[in-house]
């Protein structure tokens, strides 16, 4: 078959097309015939040998591909099924998408029932699962919250866009370029903010007390800092991509996914929202809780 793959890491050059033989069945394990993949940043990082220990060589990238069952490896999934695939060692530890065929684990393919053409459904994958993940699980976002998107104009940003206004939600969604506002209108963001680096102060002024949850699409450390500045308490800043091309927030690897890191500080004590808290513990204490 043929596939586009890397045998050492380096500049586009070493994306190289070959033919390598046909994946082979595999209890446990989808055969698929691809019909269409998407293309991710994350490949590029993986192709430049940033990906560590989780890359081997040599590899087929690709880290998603829709398409149909040839075999079903003895689980529930049968030939003639139409797929999707993502993530779980594709393109890293196994051939991944950038081919006529792959096989992969059970565990990331999901059967699907559509009508979409294979360029539309290809498109949807990795980038949409991000942003509901995102949306949904690591933030937790409830209909018609508040939502910022730092790197708004990125694919996973404008999904996420679709995703939160399809909940109702109030979208604020950055771009660095004033070209690029245009498109963040067109996808129904509310309120477009030009990002010179600091959009704390401008968030704050829409949303006084802060936004209820941002997706962090840039990934440097002074723009994490920034969306922590912009929201609301018992809000979340999910930190999702590396749009800036640096790997500075340095603990980031071993934050377990959806896990909410956050701080309380004794200085926010007061008596608005502490007394009946206080109140209920005293009550308790009187009666030997």
């Amino acid at each position: 078959m043929k596939a586009w793959q890397i045998s050492e890491f380096g500049s586009p050059d070493v994306l190289q097309r070959v033919e390598i033989p046909d994946p082979q069945p595999r209890d446990g394990w989808i055969s698929i015939n691809i019909r269409a993949f998407g293309i991710n940043r994350s490949e590029l990082y993986t192709r430049q040998g940033h990906s560590g220990d989780a890359a081997t060589i040599p590899r087929v990238l690709g880290i998603e591909c829709v398409g149909v069952v040839t075999d079903g490896g003895g689980t529930d999934l049968q030939p003639g099924q139409t797929v999707a695939a993502a993530m779980g060692g594709m393109g890293r530890t196994h051939d991944g998408g950038y081919a006529e065929k792959t096989i992969l684990p059970r565990s990331n393919v999901f059967p699907l029932t559509t009508r979409l053409d294979w360029p539309t459904l290809g498109a949807l994958p990795e980038t949409y699962l991000t942003a509901w993940g995102a949306i949904h699980e690591a933030i937790a976002l409830q209909p018609g919250g508040s939502l910022l998107i730092r790197g708004g104009t990125s694919a996973a940003g404008l999904a996420c866009v679709s995703i939160a206004k399809e909940m109702g939600c109030t979208v604020l969604a950055t771009t660095r370029t004033t070209v690029k506002a245009p498109v963040l209108t067109a996808s129904g963001v509310d309120h477009v903010l030009v990002d010179d680096g600091s959009v704390s102060s401008r968030v704050r002024e829409i949303f006084p007390d802060g936004v209820n949850g941002v997706v962090e699409f840039v990934g440097m450390e002074h723009t994490i800092l920034d969306c922590l500045q912009c929201t609301a308490p018992r809000g979340t800043v999910a930190m999702v991509g590396f749009l800036g091309n640096r790997w500075d927030y340095r603990f980031f690897p071993w934050m377990p996914s959806t896990v909410r890191l956050t701080r309380y500080a004794s200085e926010t004590i007061h008596a608005d929202h502490s007394t009946p808290a206080l109140q209920t513990i005293v009550e308790n204490v009187a009666k030997g809780a």
